[in-house]
């Protein structure tokens, strides 16, 4: 719940919460890429199967004369991002419908991203790491490899042991991490590595407001990890918050001098317009 006067959650640093299983260089073979995505999420729904959709995939790449490792590789990158729906994110049945409903290809690059976000264990730690260290200075996003790389080399995992990755790997990987931020928004230049805080669109605004209310309950308005994620500072909370109430997916109650956001029940099946 929330009473009006701000973020009360305290923020904890991620630093020395992942275990070695849980890390994996994923960004560098597979960015945020739409198409992939999509027609990986649209062959899982025809089989409901991830080995098949794999060989399907792999399959259809051949056809295509499209280099099999390299295919192999977004595949495996792509797949744990997508095995992240029904934890708050859309359930893969309802994606494609949910991509349909965006308004543009940087909306639907938001969508995609909080699965990024939920999955991949380093972007999510230097993206939580960055912003927490960034606070309310909106105007400073620097994402030169100085920031990033930077980030990356003050990991550790819970063993204590930090990311055994090349220089040459962070780098790619601090590249892509900035590809990532272009395609949801924050960093407007092909070549640039500075940014600024990104619109979201209604659909990706509900996604990620529905996945923090699934992270923290009826509290979740204290610390909205989704909007946090998607560059958010907290000044911006109320009025996202306020585009809510423009939606029938979302229940507003007040009780005892509080006040809370709550999705409908069938949540992502009325946000895909398939609801029965």
């Amino acid at each position: 719940m929330t009473n009006g006067r701000g973020p009360t959650a305290t923020v904890q640093s991620l630093n020395g919460q992942f275990t070695p299983e849980k890390t994996h260089i994923g960004l560098v073979a597979a960015n945020l890429d739409l198409d992939q995505t999509r027609a990986i999420a649209e062959l899982y729904n025809d089989s409901s199967n991830w080995d098949t959709t794999g060989d399907r995939w792999l399959d259809e790449r051949k056809a295509e004369r499209v280099t099999i490792e390299g295919s192999r590789r977004s595949f495996n990158a792509i797949k744990p991002r997508l095995q992240e729906a029904g934890g708050g994110l859309p359930p893969l049945e309802y994606l494609p419908a949910i991509l349909d409903r965006c308004r543009n290809q940087r909306d639907k690059h938001q969508v995609l991203y909080c699965y990024l976000v939920a999955e991949d264990a380093v972007f999510r730690y230097v993206l939580h790491e960055y912003l927490t260290q960034l606070g309310e200075r909106v105007h400073e996003l620097d994402f030169s490899d100085s920031e990033i790389v930077g980030l990356l080399e003050e990991f550790n995992h819970t063993t204590g042991e930090p990311l055994d990755w090349a220089e040459s790997t962070k780098n790619r990987w601090a590249s892509n991490f900035r590809g990532v931020l272009r395609s949801i928004g924050v960093i407007e230049s092909h070549q640039g590595t500075t940014g600024e805080v990104p619109n979201i669109g209604d659909i990706p605004l509900e996604v990620a407001a529905y996945w923090s209310s699934h992270q923290a309950g009826d509290e979740w308005l204290e610390n909205p990890i989704g909007w946090r994620y998607l560059f958010q500072p907290s000044s911006f909370w109320e009025p996202q918050t306020q585009r809510l109430t423009k939606s029938p997916r979302w229940t507003f109650h007040e009780a005892h001098g509080n006040n809370w956001y709550e999705p409908v029940d069938d949540f992502y099946a009325k946000l895909a317009d398939k609801a029965e």
